[in-house]
């Protein structure tokens, strides 16, 4: 097996980081504790109540905590270790000395606060790192490997604060380069779960700089008079649900997308320098993702409908982030992109990953260039949480190729957090489209499920098969009312 050339760097989506208190209590992490904690006191989550966390490790799976779904790791370390020879890893831990021995570190960070916060510890870290090396030895630079929000850090340690220079690669999977509209729709309408909005965790979400950072940061919101649409920190005070747009709100959007400015000005001065970073843009496809937003008399409405600018509407996204904003606005004709199949949560532990690392260990990368999957594909709409009672809706549509009168589809739901018993027989997804199916599925109660999709009888394929995770919440969470 070949061996890692450079120092990798595992930079986690948010959600991602196992938190503790600064006394090393367990706040944050996948346990089934803390899924209560967060259903009955949502504001521990709060930066008043806890301003400053302890980032001590990256989530293992993907897992549900209180409402959210969030990313899991182990996965894509799994598959670095197994790829590349004797791979020593170390978790970054503030206050720990780092272990130099270390080809593969992983970067848990307080995902609260602005990505500066994170940024800025992931800078004095690598220098630590690289300046602890033996006197003498060939001297390393750093391979980030990035998920979601975490590309967002990366970009901010590298652009604005100069660490461009000791990187020899930066691989985003899932980055909202250009924010994603569901963010908006959070913070504007509010946190829900199937038709429940979720009051106490929306005030603690519209606490975290980190959540406006990840707003669009083009003019998102159309209006319905033909007028040039508008950015989020452009809204009117008294838009969204409840006039949830205010002072606050447009106070933290404005000085977000001054953080995104920072960024996208110190990498278009990268592009003419030496220094400059070969970019890999990992982007998830072909799935219902949440694309723009629509001001009207009655508020604020966040639609999958594709704008009518959008270039390649039919890329659609992961679920999660719109395809076109996973692709760096000033770099996308310039470098590498690559279109997977995987939802957003899935792409964290991506094996393109592992492709692309093999090829700055001196294997070829021609594997991994273009931007689109090499195979027909199966693209889902699906909902990340849903109310226990109620049934799951998953639509399904075939890329890369076109069904015919054998192609079948069905869906089951597996669980995975040992919480409930058995798994929901296959059923067959009822077509709606020439390439499009859609089913119905009714979980046996709150908990984590696998949502499989097989599909037989597909040309020039046969069978392919796609899922993703879903987080189903007791009806009673947080007392949410609607």
């Amino acid at each position: 097996m070949a061996s890692l050339k450079h120092l990798v760097v595992v930079v986690p989506g948010i959600g991602g980081s196992v938190l503790e208190t600064p006394e090393g209590a367990a706040h944050w992490d996948e346990h089934r504790r803390r899924f209560v904690a967060a259903a009955t006191r949502p504001h521990r989550l709060g930066l008043d109540v806890h301003p400053d966390l302890v980032p001590v490790g990256l989530m293992p799976d993907i897992s549900l905590i209180g409402p959210f779904v969030v990313p899991g790791y182990d996965g894509l370390i799994r598959k670095i270790r197994n790829r590349f020879d004797d791979v020593q890893v170390d978790v970054s831990r503030p206050g720990h000395t780092p272990d130099n021995r270390a080809d593969l570190v992983l970067f848990p960070y307080d995902f609260r606060h602005s990505i500066r916060h994170a940024a800025e510890r992931l800078a004095a870290d690598v220098a630590a790192r690289l300046n602890g090396e033996r006197s003498g030895a060939r001297r390393r630079r750093v391979i980030v490997v990035a998920h979601s929000m975490g590309g967002l850090v990366a970009r901010y340690w590298l652009g604005p604060l100069g660490g461009a220079a000791e990187c020899a690669a930066l691989i985003t999977l899932g980055t909202p380069h250009r924010g994603a509209p569901k963010a908006l729709d959070v913070l504007a309408n509010g946190l829900k779960v199937g038709p429940k909005r979720l009051a106490g965790l929306t005030e603690v979400l519209r606490q975290w700089p980190s959540a406006y950072e990840l707003l669009p940061r083009y003019p998102a919101v159309a209006r319905p008079d033909g007028a040039q649409p508008l950015r989020p920190y452009e809204l009117e005070e008294g838009t969204g649900t409840g006039a949830a747009v205010g002072e606050s709100f447009v106070r933290q959007a404005k000085a977000a997308f001054g953080v995104h400015q920072d960024i996208e000005s110190a990498w278009t001065g990268l592009l003419a320098g030496p220094d400059l970073p070969e970019v890999t843009a990992v982007f998830g496809r072909g799935h219902a993702t949440l694309q723009q937003a629509l001001l009207s008399s009655t508020g604020l409405s966040v639609s999958k409908n594709a704008p009518g600018w959008l270039p390649n509407p039919d890329w659609l996204g992961d679920g999660t982030v719109p395809a076109i904003s996973a692709i760096p606005i000033e770099q996308q004709d310039i470098r590498i992109r690559r279109g997977v199949p995987e939802r957003h949560m899935a792409l964290g532990s991506s094996s393109v990953v592992v492709d692309i690392l093999a090829e700055y260990a001196g294997e070829p990368l021609d594997s991994v260039r273009g931007d689109k999957p090499d195979r027909p594909w199966l693209g889902l709409d699906l909902d990340d949480t849903a109310l226990s009672g109620d049934p799951v809706t998953v639509g399904v549509t075939l890329h890369g190729a076109q069904a015919d009168e054998r192609t079948q589809v069905r869906s089951r739901l597996r669980a995975r957090d040992g919480q409930q018993k058995g798994t929901t027989p296959w059923l067959p997804c009822t077509r709606s489209g020439d390439d499009r199916w859609q089913a119905e599925l009714l979980p046996p109660g709150a908990g984590t499920y696998s949502v499989e999709i097989a599909a037989t009888g597909v040309p020039a394929v046969d069978r392919l098969s796609a899922g993703d995770v879903l987080g189903v919440v007791d009806a009673e969470f947080e007392g949410a009312g609607a």
